[in-house]
């Protein structure tokens, strides 16, 4: 593809003020209380048990609670890892539910080493997966992941974490698909820039127009999801990795930008938080009720001790303080986010509270926790665990797998169904190797008054 339009905005960075898993005893936060209540935990079941099946992302279709689809990256050992020849073969796979995930369809990719998987549904139902191989491609289907095209789009190489948002409106940039992602570019003295890269399709995945590569600052920039708002705002939130301090401390800072004509021009950086530990997730409610475009972010901090939660109600210009999600004091890892059509906010994570075999290191057996805002993120109900067994990364079934993705990828799975319920999908190695489960919980709303 060629190179499109491509700004600088100067920026100022200044902190503002402001062996396989066994079944053990349900300890620590129970499944469920009054207001939540979690459902069976369920094995995905699509003939993987020989792959090591990580990084599941899913979405939900905001008009059908039958409709769910998953990316996931599948992987298979290949030899001896302690030879210096060793590799992994990994693909990728789209699973689609039709049935509120009681079944799934899974339809394999033809890139190798892939990774990344991302998915969205459309308005219409159709679909679009994302993946990163040697270029960064988008395919679509359309009917809703039972079938898939054998083409795809490219946006060429240099991209990591691509991710995509669609405009669920019926305005004027109603049903485009966004694509944004970290893009590596050489300015004109040659010397490697990170971009943030945004291109869109109003066609439903077919096409894509010119990118826009926006270049904030001079330190590394890795932007993650956008949403879209009711008036069709397309927000991008992305962080800043700072170089460590003399003490060893580092300083990542996380901005969002804010686009009103369909990706082409966007605003200035405004500051969200300085919790940037990993991946995070941003996420809106998109209900019509008072809480309508509240943004939310979730993050956990360096010392995966924490669950941070920040909001904002006036469309990513303020953020508030961060309102802790989790109970426990960790470790915890890969927390996501979504919110239903009840105003109601869900986030799940991994949990190795529960695991206090301390040699273990980053390979502490963990569980998947869950925790709901009835009242716009001001506050929290106790957290309640998902999982049924704990999940040990570090087995000789997963090998190299195991140590790359220690809580089962960068991400997992967790949407809100267009009937309310949410849905999480997650890496288990319970049986002694990664292969992904699925549970449902549902929130007993109430009134709230939050604005």
């Amino acid at each position: 593809m060629t190179r499109g339009r491509h700004f600088v905005v100067l920026l100022a960075l200044l902190r503002p003020t402001s062996g396989g898993a066994q079944e053990r005893p349900r300890a620590g936060a129970a499944r469920a209380d009054s207001v939540i209540q979690v459902g069976a935990d369920r094995e995905v079941k699509i003939d993987a048990a020989k792959l090591a099946t990580v990084e599941p992302y899913l979405a939900a279709d905001p008009r059908d609670s039958n409709h769910l689809l998953v990316g996931v990256s599948l992987v298979a050992k290949l030899g001896d890892p302690r030879r210096p020849d060793f590799a992994q073969d990994v693909t990728c796979a789209a699973l689609a539910s039709f049935d509120a995930g009681q079944s799934w369809l899974r339809h394999d990719f033809p890139t190798k080493k892939c990774g990344d998987p991302w998915v969205t549904i459309l308005p219409n139902g159709r679909a679009v997966f994302l993946a990163l191989g040697r270029e960064l491609l988008a395919y679509r289907s359309l009917d809703g992941g039972r079938t898939w095209s054998d083409s795809a789009v490219s946006f060429g190489r240099g991209h990591d974490h691509g991710t995509l948002a669609v405009d669920q409106t019926g305005g004027r940039f109603g049903g485009s698909v966004y694509v944004a992602s970290h893009q590596s570019t050489n300015d004109d003295a040659g010397k490697v820039r990170d971009a943030v890269f945004i291109a869109r399709s109003s066609d439903g995945g077919a096409t894509f127009t010119e990118p826009t590569r926006i270049i904030p600052s001079y330190l590394p920039t890795f932007p993650d999801n956008p949403v879209t708002l009711a008036d069709g705002s397309l927000i991008v939130p992305f962080a800043n990795f700072t170089r460590r301090t003399a003490d060893k401390e580092r300083l990542d800072l996380l901005w969002s930008i804010i686009s009103t004509d369909g990706g082409s021009t966007f605003s200035p950086p405004r500051y969200v938080a300085d919790c940037a530990g990993g991946w995070g997730e941003l996420a809106v409610d998109a209900s019509p009720g008072p809480l309508r475009d509240r943004l939310y972010w979730v993050c956990w901090d360096r010392s995966n001790r924490h669950v941070y939660l920040y909001s904002s109600a006036d469309r990513g210009e303020t953020w508030s303080d961060p309102v802790v999600v989790n109970r426990s004091s960790g470790p915890v890892q890969t927390a996501a986010i979504a919110v239903n059509r009840d105003e109601v906010v869900g986030i799940s994570w991994y949990d190795a509270r529960n695991d206090h075999r301390e040699y273990r290191g980053t390979f502490r057996c963990q569980e998947v926790f869950f925790a709901a805002s009835l009242d716009g993120g001001r506050t929290f109900r106790p957290d309640v665990k998902v999982s049924t067994a704990e999940n040990c990364p570090d087995t000789p079934a997963n090998g190299e797998a195991g140590r790359r993705f220690v809580a089962g990828g960068d991400y997992h799975g967790l949407a809100a169904a267009a009937d309310g319920r949410f849905h999480l999908v997650w890496a288990d190695s319970r049986e002694g190797i990664y292969q992904l489960r699925t549970a449902v919980v549902r929130v007993a709303a109430k009134e709230t008054d939050a604005r």
